[in-house]
């Protein structure tokens, strides 16, 4: 480190070297290791850039604390004679390596002792010379490729096989594994937890109570409740109307679900209240399950305290019907949530991502906005049974007959509703000019409600034709408990669909509002607390709760720091309920309507996401498009079902088809890339190193295998077809493999095949037979040797998966390539040490892609040098050099005189060269480019 050298530097000394110098090591590569493998692709140098601010690895006490904590933290190298650890890493590889040494060479102008490779200083010993292990320079290089950066890293260590290094370092795989996986599935085990713990983790309110400041928090939560519930008392009330309810149940709604969530959620800005879709999705659940068990009872007809959210009006009999089907979706939705909560169920968010979420609630804005158009207009838009196509397409039909019978609107229901919207959008607009001046709103959807329900009760607009809300009882109504036995299969299934979809409405603006203030949400809690909201509530005469998107926005808006904020906005529900409620009698509908279609312009606003989903990913853009078109064009429910199925099915599409590629190496790096988006980047020749992108299980074991033998060029499988046809060319010949070596001795020059055209005649009962070899195709890529599968990004392997890959290491093998896995995690080698099952012989896994290319041309070399002693031998017989016992000889041992007859060694090569093994092939042609035949 500079510190380091600095303090050598002051004291005349050159500091202590404890790894061995690049001539030590080229001493021992020069003669124990080929010429390819000197090109420190093995046990030499490998330098690469750090940004890491680490340089490079130097000492023995640094290299220590990197092996033992992982840490970059420079240490200066201890004094010479210090004493060190007994046992570590090092000291293991030592033991390991024992017999294996380097000569003592000191660097150009270090004194003996004082560093070096093999010597004394810091190595325990003067003149003691080290194993080939972990080495490094303790002197940095100032000097960087690139401007900031430290400086550069160099490393020294073995080539580590997984087995080899699980020996030296004692890793032990199936001990954790056994505690931490199942089945390859990581399954985390929570913090421990007392009384207390659980308590507060039930009851997130005493937390909140524990750390709440009066002082600080009061006047914002005071101000942001009081703001809310002034939103919420029109908004609810508009919101009953989808249910198919009176305004009346909206507020108890709203003031139940607001207090129990208040007792039992987690988040702090999150509003309870009615919301938009969801109920427009219970009534439908509700009218749809009268008209399949009551098919004879009239819907209309009778004016008493209930009204379509159409416009129309309900029967008493209809109405009484549909608040019990409204209570009993609303108790099985809370006990779903419930049944969700204990099981633990919260990651069923996870497949409701984002633009799931914002296709399935634009096309549910617009599904509302059509189920409002009679009440604006005020005339009943209905669409005519049988109307083709039937169950689809209702939104376009209802828009098209309510065109068709623009002469029958009702002309002051028009102009009320369109002053109506214009007034709220212009408050929106007003209140976030002056949010600068004044973080509070201006209350228009209460305004406007005040104001024309003033002018209703004054001018009778009951003369007009204008519909009316009707009477409002004053306090609560008596509890009733749910009809659970009118439920039946279809819907408890439309139950469960709300369920998940309320859910994943209120969680998304939850997450949001916590991704923003770094706070702490638990989905399981949040199950827990909307489930209890909607029990409770079934018993109180509310329909399904959740979340208000406008109002929690409101409340984070305005600096509401605590869930006390809705405990001052249920007061205020409370009070209209208790006093003010039979004063919204004459409150237009037209008006409530307004503020629905006004409040639903932030899902409408949506549609601006799609540019960006499309820049990012086209995938997410498909998922928002057709769950949004299968809302519009089916129905809510239908729609959302279908947006799930697609998701999984991107899911699937992405995990059965992941990328593959072929990697290569960066120069004098031990870096390997994809070579199509890395150019610089270099294929080994005869190596393929292939990554492949994802898990190895049943769904993609044979996009595994295509895309391996694809990329690597070699498709063993072909490969044994073509042996075959090869096979029976020479048995139609008549000729046996020694008789047909003569004949394919001399190949075209620059030819990647060689195509001899044998004529044989022969007087046989068949007479002459003529037939063309092509020798050339039986091997598709004659330089290659391995193939080394790089498993990095490989999560696990099933059973198909491991079946797969025996077939593939099989196929391989038959064709004489060897194939290395490298950077297999944990439980993919758990998977494939299965002695029974496995195939993989565990010593040909591989620490990383290096290790793994290094032993890969270490194993090549040998091959080759192999083939050369039988090449040399046979050709020396041929030429009668040797008569008896003929030894073979390495290039080196050639004497200069000797030369050979050309023409006799490319036949003798080419007769060598069929003789050989499919694997010994490749370097029996290598060995004929050798320099003993150019001399």
């Amino acid at each position: 480190q500079p510190q380091a050298a600095l303090h050598y530097q002051d004291r005349e000394q050159e500091p202590p070297d404890c790894c061995f110098t690049s001539e030590a090591l080229g001493h021992c590569a020069a003669h124990s290791f080929s010429p390819q493998l000197r090109l420190d692709m093995s046990n030499s140098n490998i330098r690469r850039g750090s940004s890491s601010g680490g340089g490079k690895l130097g000492s023995y006490s640094r290299r220590n604390s990197l092996l033992r904590s992982g840490t970059t933290t420079p240490r200066l190298p201890p004094p010479q004679g210090a004493e060190l650890p007994a046992e570590d890493a090092e000291n293991r590889l030592r033991r390991t390596l024992e017999n294996i040494v380097l000569p003592s060479v000191h660097p150009a102008g270090a004194p003996a002792g004082s560093g070096g490779g093999g010597g004394g200083g810091g190595r325990g010993g003067a003149g003691q010379s080290g194993p080939i292990g972990v080495e490094g320079e303790n002197v940095m290089e100032s000097v960087s490729p690139w401007p900031g950066e430290v400086g550069m890293v160099e490393i020294k260590r073995p080539v580590y096989s997984q087995h080899k290094f699980e020996n030296v370092f004692q890793e032990d795989e199936e001990e954790p594994l056994r505690k931490r996986f199942i089945d390859s599935v990581f399954v985390p085990s929570g913090p421990r937890r007392n009384c207390s713990d659980i308590a507060t983790q039930l009851l997130p309110c005493m937390r909140m109570l524990r750390e709440y400041r009066v002082r600080e928090y009061m006047p914002l939560d005071l101000v942001s409740g009081l703001s809310t519930g002034i939103m919420r008392i029109p908004q609810s009330m508009a919101y009953a109307l989808l249910a198919y309810l009176s305004p009346v149940y909206g507020l108890y709604t709203a003031f139940v679900a607001g207090v129990i969530y208040c007792i039992l959620g987690t988040s702090p800005h999150l509003v309870m209240s009615c919301q938009g879709v969801v109920s427009l999705m219970v009534g439908q659940v509700a009218m749809r399950f009268m008209d399949r068990t009551y098919p004879t009872v009239p819907h209309s007809n009778l004016s008493v305290n209930a009204t379509t959210p159409d416009g129309g009006e309900l029967s008493a009999a209809s109405a009484e019907v549909i608040l019990d089907t409204v209570l009993v979706v609303s108790l099985l939705v809370g006990i779903f949530q419930l049944g969700f909560s204990l099981l633990r169920l919260g990651m069923l968010t996870n497949y409701l991502s984002d633009p799931l979420i914002g296709g399935f609630t634009t096309g549910a804005a617009i599904e509302v906005i059509s189920s409002q158009v009679s009440a604006v207009v005020g005339y009943k838009v209905t669409v005519p049974k049988g109307t083709p196509p039937e169950g689809v397409f209702e939104i376009f039909k209802t828009f098209y007959f309510a065109l068709a019978n623009v002469a029958s609107f009702n002309v002051p229901t028009l102009i009320i509703s369109g002053c109506s919207m214009v007034f709220l959008v212009l408050c929106k607009m007003a209140s976030s000019r002056l949010n600068r001046y004044c973080k509070a709103p201006i209350p228009g959807e209460l305004i406007i409600t005040v104001v024309v329900t003033l002018i209703s009760y004054l001018a009778d607009f009951n003369d007009f034709g204008v519909d009316q809300v009707g009477h409002v009882p004053q306090g609560f109504k008596e509890p009733r408990v749910p009809q659970l036995q009118l439920a039946d299969g279809k819907l408890v299934q439309d139950s469960v669909v709300i369920a998940i979809v309320a859910f994943a409405v209120s969680v998304s603006v939850a997450k949001k509002f916590a991704l923003e203030y770094d706070t702490e949400i638990d989905a399981n809690q949040e199950f827990l607390a909307y489930g209890a909201g909607n029990l409770v509530g079934s018993f109180t005469n509310c329909f399904v709760s959740t979340s208000s998107m406008s109002c929690s926005a409101l409340h984070e808006s305005l600096g509401g720091r605590t869930q006390v904020a809705n405990l001052f906005a249920s007061a205020l529900v409370l009070v209209t309920i208790l006093f003010l409620g039979p004063t919204f009698k004459t409150t237009p509908n037209c008006v409530l309507s307004a503020i629905i279609l006004v409040n639903l312009k932030s899902m409408l606003w949506q549609f601006g996401d799609l540019p960006q989903l499309w820049d990012v990913s086209k995938i997410d853009f498909l998922l928002w498009v057709v769950t949004c078109a299968s809302v519009i064009c089916f129905s809510v429910d239908t729609g959302l079902i279908i947006g799930v199925a697609f998701s999984l099915l991107t899911i699937v599409f992405r995990s059965q088809w992941p990328y593959a590629c072929i990697l290569g190496r960066i120069p004098h790096t031990d870096i390997y890339k994809n070579i199509v988006v890395t150019p610089d980047a270099k294929e080994i020749e005869g190596i393929k190193i292939f990554r492949y992108e994802g898990s190895l299980y049943f769904a993609s074991a044979d996009h595994f295998r295509n895309s391996l033998y694809l990329l690597t060029g070699c498709n063993p499988r072909q490969l044994a077809i073509k042996q075959h046809a090869y096979d029976q060319k020479l048995r139609n010949l008549r000729l046996t493999v020694k008789e047909a070596i003569p004949i394919l001795q001399n190949p075209a020059p620059g030819a990647t095949t060689w195509e001899v055209e044998a004529q044989e005649s022969r007087h046989t009962n068949y007479g002459s037979v003529s037939a063309a070899l092509t020798v050339g195709d039986l091997r598709p890529s004659t330089s290659l040797h391995h193939v080394i599968i790089d498993f990095s990004c490989c999560s696990f392997v099933d059973s198909v998966g491991l079946r797969m890959l025996n077939q593939v290491l099989d196929d391989y093998r038959d064709a004489g390539v060897t194939v290395y896995l490298s950077n297999t995690r944990a439980a993919v080698r758990l998977m494939l040490g299965k002695p029974r099952v496995s195939k993989v012989d565990m010593k040909k896994i591989f620490l990383t892609n290096h290790d793994a290319v290094s032993a890969a041309l270490s194993e090549a070399q040998k091959i080759e040098e192999k083939n050369w002693l039988d090449f040399d031998s046979m050709a020396r017989q041929r030429m009668n050099l040797v008569k008896q016992h003929c030894v073979s000889r390495l290039p080196s041992e050639i004497d200069e005189g000797e030369d050979y007859d050309e023409d006799e060694v490319e036949s003798t090569t080419a007769s060598t060269s069929q003789s050989l093994p499919p694997r010994s092939r490749y370097a029996s042609q290598t060995s004929q480019r050798a320099p003993l035949l150019n001399h």
